[in-house]
């Protein structure tokens, strides 16, 4: 029984020492790539292959490191490999593709752009950057699938494919604000996170207050939202729909006696270089609606 018990230990020792090896390895491996040592990374990684030949991740990693390493002849069949094994993430497809443009095969190399791109995979929007491309970027196909891989990674970008991002620009700008004849404020209207969402940028005039809001159409649940903060820790979340050429917001919530509250907020444009922002306020249900503000933003020139 004790000769039985010491076997087993030690099969247990082989396996845990065979089990830390491969960590190391692995780690090598990985460190070697970050680190831009390709040829210990090529050597590492065919060790690896030439272990385990189904290893769809090591292929892949075997791939890149000859791309990186300037191997294109050897980086193509690797890459392929790894696709074959079935590995899953999309930049394999992207780093043969690249392979391919460095060995001149353009038709290859587009059409996996081309998939990458109808899979709406984010990463193909730096194809228009990418020197592994080089050779594609005088071909009419390449130019036409950069284009649209660009807009497909900003989608706030495309007017004609999502023209609802862009319904708020008219506010868009620098601002002087009136109630009236007399000003109030200052106000910087700008287009941030790649067009997605309008920011809001307020001062007072007479106590130099300040606030902000994000502005942004939520194209899950198809309304506009803002989301508005004052420097006194005041919020509101406002959402909204542009109707009849107006942005109309609207929210409710509690006032100080436990009343509910109700407000309107609209901006209309009143011109290229103006534009209202109307607020209403109701304490009764929306019987009775008693005006907030009435402000006219005139364009800064």
């Amino acid at each position: 029984m004790r000769k039985i018990v010491f076997l087993l230990v030690f099969v247990l020792l082989g396996v845990a020492m065979a089990a830390f090896a491969q960590q190391d390895v692995s780690r090598q491996t990985a460190e070697a790539l970050a680190n831009g040592d390709y040829p210990r990374a090529i050597t590492l990684y065919e060790e690896i292959t030439k272990g385990d030949a189904h290893n769809a991740v090591s292929w892949e990693r075997l791939g890149l490191s000859y791309l990186l390493g300037g191997k294109y002849s050897l980086a193509v069949p690797a890459l392929e490999r790894a696709l074959q094994e079935g590995f899953q993430g999309r930049n394999g497809k992207y780093n043969l593709a690249c392979a391919y443009a460095r060995l001149g095969r353009k038709d290859d190399s587009i059409r996996l752009l081309t998939d990458l791109a109808e899979q709406g995979w984010p990463g193909v929007a730096q194809i228009g950057s990418d020197n592994d491309l080089q050779s594609l970027r005088d071909d009419p196909r390449f130019v036409s699938l950069a284009e649209q891989a660009k807009l497909a990674a900003e989608p706030c970008r495309d007017p004609h494919k999502h023209p609802e991002f862009r319904q708020l620009d008219f506010w868009v700008g620098e601002w002087d604000v009136f109630s009236g004849t007399q000003k109030v404020g200052d106000s910087s209207i700008q287009l941030i996170l790649k067009d997605c969402v309008v920011l809001e940028n307020w001062t007072a005039v007479a106590t130099g207050s300040a606030g902000k809001s994000f502005n942004k159409y939520d194209p899950v649940n198809k309304y506009w939202q803002q989301f508005w903060v004052e420097d006194d820790g005041t919020t509101t979340l406002f959402t909204g729909h542009l109707e009849n050429g107006e942005m109309r917001y609207n929210t409710e919530g509690p006032g100080p006696n436990g009343e509910k509250i109700m407000q309107h907020l609209t901006f209309s444009k009143l011109g290229p270089d103006k534009v209202r922002q109307f607020k209403e306020i109701s304490s009764d249900g929306g019987k009775t609606w008693n005006v907030g503000y009435d402000f006219t933003y005139i364009r800064k020139k």
